[in-house]
């Protein structure tokens, strides 16, 4: 899937004023996840059932027409997981033998 906008977006989770957003088509097996900005909650809020929002109305979305590809951005994110919250260190340090 092509990059379509050249612009670059940032996005910093942290603060519960990030909405996510899945939409997805069983018939067509595609998917996608939008981020919107929104009041800030305590993260993790279920936020209520809206609209829907089509994928041109949200500043970011993520669209997959392929499982393997959300596996693939799922098993990145795992991996950051760790990294902030320290586990598996062992994974990303390479111990040098003499």
């Amino acid at each position: 899937m092509p990059i379509l906008k050249t612009s670059s977006v940032q996005i910093l989770f942290g603060n519960g004023d990030i909405g996510v957003r899945i939409v997805g088509n069983k018939k067509l097996k595609t998917g996608a996840v939008q981020f919107t900005r929104i009041e800030p909650v305590p993260i993790g809020t279920e936020l209520e059932k809206g609209e829907m929002l089509s994928l041109n109305d949200a500043p970011v979305t993520l669209g997959f027409n392929k499982v393997e590809s959300l596996d693939v951005v799922i098993n990145q994110l795992i991996k950051l997981r760790n990294i902030i919250t320290g586990e598996n260190e062992e994974e990303r340090t390479t111990v040098h033998k003499s």
